[in-house]
């Protein structure tokens, strides 16, 4: 499988980098490539390439850039990078690559709390929950 095996125009539009297939074409503003159907319809290019070089992706899966295969990128369009996984999957998978919390601070070593919620574990920034904790005993107060 490689880049001219793509339909359509799509092989103009991908830079190969590494084993990634960037796409150049449109960018949509949540990061991912985006392509024309052919019916006029945009769709996602990594999803348009999967399903034209390996097949239709399952019902109620959605396609994960897998970290292992080498790829986060949402601009890849090798299939060999993809994944069909539930979006919970796709979920659970992008906040445990995580590094940082929303406001930066590092989630790890001693700002690091990782609590037991029953069918999975939630990691969160021990200063953030500090400073919620305060906002809140501060309002009931």
């Amino acid at each position: 499988m490689n880049v001219s095996d793509l339909p359509d125009s799509m092989p103009e539009k991908v830079a190969v980098v590494g084993d990634c297939w960037l796409w150049q074409g449109a960018i949509q503003s949540r990061g991912y490539g985006s392509v024309t159907d052919g019916r006029g319809s945009s769709v996602l290019a990594h999803r348009r390439a999967y399903e034209a070089l390996v097949g239709p992706i399952p019902a109620g899966l959605t396609l994960d850039h897998v970290a292992a295969r080498g790829c986060t990128s949402k601009r890849c369009v090798n299939p060999a990078h993809l994944e069909p996984v539930t979006a919970g999957e796709n979920q659970r998978r992008g906040l445990r690559a995580k590094t940082h919390c929303v406001h930066g601070h590092p989630l790890s070593g001693a700002n690091l709390v990782v609590r037991d919620r029953g069918t999975h574990k939630e990691r969160s920034c021990r200063i953030c929950r500090a400073a919620a904790s305060r906002r809140y005993r501060e309002r009931v107060a």
